[in-house]
């Protein structure tokens, strides 16, 4: 994400020089190891690759990617039957149950090596994994065509069923990034849970000639033509809307019959049970909840930092302050799917019998 003339994208730029420059470690530490780190391609990897590989190299390392969703780096992880096909894995919330029922299929991380976990809270990381980054899914709206419309800001999902919003809705496709996490809020909202989500399938049904979106890229093309007046996206979506030129606002929605305001949704860090460079992959986990890093990562694309210090950096600019919650506690009391007691694969058989018809 590229925002221009703000003074945190000028502080993020001197930032970054400091993160190739610095390096937490031993000159020959890492002499002679590869570590390979499976995660998303584009601007994600290359995050890193400007980041946190010249830090590595400067300790006699070596880095590759191997770049894939975390569905498909999953499906690599099951097919090598014993064998690791890289040694750092990012996942989703969403993979919960395939990651930390049993442990099968990732070691412990060694967290005498986190030393930026003074800037996590407690639930943000154990043995077996650090939360990487987070977004915040919300209501994006263009709040002209509501002022025309005569219709006030939305704070539910049930807001967005309004007559006068008929084809002007878009929410996510339960197969894409953001699916699960807001279909599991929607049912929340409606008076269901992870276990029961048919509320949210009602209230789905009734958001009047709804639109479905795949790609986050698509909600802010379709803001910048009118198609749309509002959309369930992550707020680094509508931000990027925002600077497109379409005059968008964010909410945070009120999850209807809980305390919750919000919904999170999480990437974790793992390393997979047959690493062998285990040490390094601890490492990298670090090095990634460095402040620094965290920073660069949610002004390029539009995350939020998972650390207490980067989230109060990231204060101090304007149109993230006005458009992300940045408040921690507040943070930690958005919904979070809880995975371990979701059957995801229910859940997709009951949107295609009643959703995609």
């Amino acid at each position: 994400m590229k925002l221009k003339r703000t003074g945190l994208i000028l502080k993020s730029a001197a930032l970054s020089v400091g993160i190739l420059t610095a390096s937490s470690g031993v000159a020959g530490q890492f002499d002679g190891v590869t570590l390979r780190v499976a995660t998303w391609g584009g601007s994600w990897k290359e995050n890193m690759v400007q980041a946190i590989v010249p830090k590595f190299e400067a300790l006699g390392g070596k880095i590759e990617f191997v770049t894939g969703s975390p569905q498909a780096n999953l499906a690599k992880l099951i097919a090598a039957r014993g064998k690791a096909p890289f040694d750092v894995m990012e996942t989703l919330d969403a993979q919960e149950k395939e990651f930390f029922g049993t442990n099968e299929l990732i070691q412990k991380i060694d967290l005498s090596q986190l030393t930026n976990k003074e800037y996590l809270d407690d639930w943000q990381y154990n043995d077996w994994r650090v939360a990487s980054w987070s977004t915040q899914e919300v209501i994006c709206y263009n709040r002209e065509k509501f002022a025309e419309l005569g219709l006030p800001a939305p704070t539910t999902y049930k807001d967005l069923a309004n007559e006068k919003l008929a084809g002007r809705v878009v929410i996510p496709d339960i197969t894409s990034g953001g699916g699960f996490a807001n279909f599991g809020a929607i049912a929340y909202a409606a008076g269901g849970n992870e276990q029961n989500v048919g509320p949210g399938l009602e209230v789905i049904k009734n958001l009047n000639s709804l639109k479905f979106w795949s790609r986050g890229g698509e909600v802010v093309t379709q803001f910048e033509s009118g198609d749309v007046y509002a959309a369930v996206v992550h707020a680094g979506w509508c931000l990027r809307a925002r600077k497109a030129g379409s005059p968008v606002d964010t909410v945070q929605p009120v999850i209807t019959g809980t305390s919750h305001v919000g919904v999170g949704k999480y990437g974790w860090l793992v390393i997979p049970k047959h690493s062998k460079v285990p040490e390094a992959a601890s490492w990298f986990i670090n090095e990634y909840q460095e402040p620094e890093f965290q920073m660069l990562y949610a002004v390029k694309s539009g995350v939020v930092p998972t650390n207490r210090k980067s989230i109060s950096q990231l204060a101090s600019d304007p149109i993230f302050a006005e458009m992300l919650e940045l408040d921690p506690a507040k943070i930690g009391n958005q919904l979070k799917i809880d995975y371990q007691k979701a059957d995801t694969s229910d859940w997709i058989d009951q949107w295609n019998r009643s959703v995609s018809q």
